[in-house]
């Protein structure tokens, strides 16, 4: 019995570490095409449920929305920006420490995640 006392004991010690590695706060970021045939770097900053996307990681915020996840999938909405997008997205997210992949469920801004419909983050 006490080993099973000590195991449960240890989860709850553990399993907040583990959910503070999987968090979707902080930085990100991916390469997408520039259009002129090369890479262009993304830079996304979550907090508190809010993001602020920066096109060419240059310090200018290109995008302003809030998020919310729920059940392992997140829900976007632009709310500003000379690049937002109105309409909802939903994906389906899949985090680690150092990684994030965003695959979408449905979304009113198709161009949002290409043609794919996938994100691929990696902590900035």
């Amino acid at each position: 019995m006490k080993i099973f006392q000590r195991f449960i004991l240890l989860c709850c010690f553990c399993l907040p570490l583990g959910l503070a590695a999987q968090s979707i706060e902080g930085s990100w970021k991916t390469q997408v095409p520039d259009g002129q045939g090369g890479m262009m770097t993304l830079k996304v900053t979550m907090s508190n449920g809010t993001y602020a996307v920066d096109f060419g990681a240059d310090g200018s915020i290109e995008i302003n929305g809030k998020y919310e996840v729920s059940g392992g999938q997140m829900t976007i909405e632009d709310t500003g920006g000379p690049n937002s997008c109105n309409g909802k997205g939903v994906y389906k997210l899949e985090i680690t420490d150092t990684t994030m992949k965003m695959t979408r469920v449905s979304d009113a801004c198709p161009d949002r995640a290409g043609p794919e419909g996938v994100m691929s983050w990696t902590k900035a």
